[in-house]
């Protein structure tokens, strides 16, 4: 029996799984499918509200002390358009649904979903909190690759900033996952998985509390900052998220860089309470010997009235002192690369409904499924009998919670 010519609904409902089943990273974070632009469609430059939980403390005594209840909201921006450009032949339309979706849909989504997923993996610079297998906190040691208490210590920094301790994922560069695969594998039990681990030669969990662990071409490598002698910090009592420094010597740090404070330590985001631990925070735009930092969390000292935090959403101890040294996580010009522990709700894909068009268009579709929509535009080229087809993607992304993300650095 003869194949019936494929049609734009059939290819676009199997474009969509396949392109959140290609890529690792991408199909585990959070994903929303705006449906407002359901109609007419979506623009780029569209911007989606994205809300957030609210912070909250607790009182103490019998009196009432009411908070208000005000919902955060922050805004996303469709601001990419992707997409993918083929020209089918009158016979590739004709195969099967199965041929066609690994013949061409499948090597496709596949390319256009390691684009997306790059994309985000860009704003996981972001992330505030860094462990290093040989390094501490200040930076000092020698990084090495990491073992079964790195990735314990990334688990750790999550939930102390509040993180729902399940459905926690790790994703790591090929290199990391082979090098971590020997100082892991006995810890995948049942024996089963410790079997299908060594067939594989992959981590798969779950483990350490981690439920997913996963390898992906999109695990970024970069090179911390570079500096001779660190800045320190000009004036006391600061708070907020620019801090005044005075200029060390060829000091030059990047987007993505963790930082500490001496004497700031990191606190509970539930209860404000230390962590005994040194605080870190990233480097939010590049530093050049400057007079000022951008930071991100804020320096937001915890407040203790009758042993109760009274200040939402703090962040640390204190202030740093007049003069409190600035440290490294890591050495001057250090290449590694930047696993990842997160949470899923760490990050957020939005996509919208692009529009339909009659003009010039013989053939269209759009689907969503599971927070993606994608849509499917094709028009004839009667010379060489070809579909001139485009599937597209309207997107924004973010890291909502940076906090919700650890990065677990491995030496190049």
């Amino acid at each position: 029996m003869a194949n019936t010519l494929l049609t734009p609904s059939m290819v676009t409902k199997a474009a969509v799984p396949y392109f959140l089943n290609s890529n690792a990273f991408l199909g585990q974070i959070n994903k929303q499918y705006s449906d407002e632009f359901a109609v007419t469609g979506a623009k780029i430059g569209s911007t989606l509200n994205v809300r957030l939980p609210s912070n909250y403390v607790v009182s103490d005594g019998p009196t009432l002390s009411v908070q208000d209840n005000t919902q955060t909201t922050t805004p996303l921006t469709v601001s990419k358009q992707r997409h993918v450009d083929i020209a089918f032949t009158s016979k590739e339309m004709s195969l099967s649904l199965m041929e066609f979706g690994e013949l061409i849909l499948k090597p496709a989504m596949n390319t256009l979903a390691a684009t997306v997923a790059n994309d985000i993996m860009s704003v996981a610079l972001n992330t505030p909190n860094l462990v290093g297998n040989g390094v501490a906190l200040d930076g000092t040691g020698t990084l090495i690759s990491p073992t079964s208490q790195t990735f314990n210590s990334a688990r750790a920094r999550i939930l102390r900033n509040s993180a729902p301790p399940s459905d926690l994922c790790a994703i790591m560069d090929y290199d990391t996952d082979v090098r971590a695969m020997n100082s892991l594998q006995g810890l995948f039990n049942p024996t089963g998985r410790i079997s299908a681990n060594y067939d594989s030669g992959e981590i798969r969990g779950p483990a350490l509390g981690i439920a997913n662990w996963m390898s992906d071409q999109t695990v970024q490598v970069t090179n911390f900052g570079t500096y001779t002698t660190m800045p320190t910090v000009n004036g006391a009592n600061q708070t907020g998220s620019t801090i005044t420094l005075t200029a060390g010597t060829a000091v030059a740090l990047n987007v993505g860089d963790i930082i500490t404070f001496a004497g700031v330590n990191g606190v509970n985001r539930i209860t404000g309470q230390s962590t005994g631990q040194l605080a870190q925070f990233v480097v939010t735009s590049t530093y050049s010997n400057g007079t000022t930092i951008n930071i991100y969390p804020a320096l937001i000292p915890a407040v203790f009235v009758n042993g109760l935090n009274t200040v939402p959403g703090a962040t640390c101890t204190a202030s740093p002192a007049n003069s409190a040294a600035v440290k490294a996580a890591l050495s001057t010009g250090l290449a590694y690369r930047r696993n990842l522990v997160f949470h899923p709700q760490a990050f957020t894909l939005a996509t919208a409904d692009l529009p339909l068009y009659g003009s010039g268009v013989i053939a269209s579709a759009r689907e969503n499924f599971g927070g993606v929509s994608l849509r499917f535009l094709q028009s004839y080229d009667v010379n060489n009998d070809r579909a001139i087809t485009r599937i597209d993607i309207l997107y924004g992304y973010a890291q909502l919670r940076p906090e919700w993300a650890c990065v677990v650095a491995d030496i190049i």
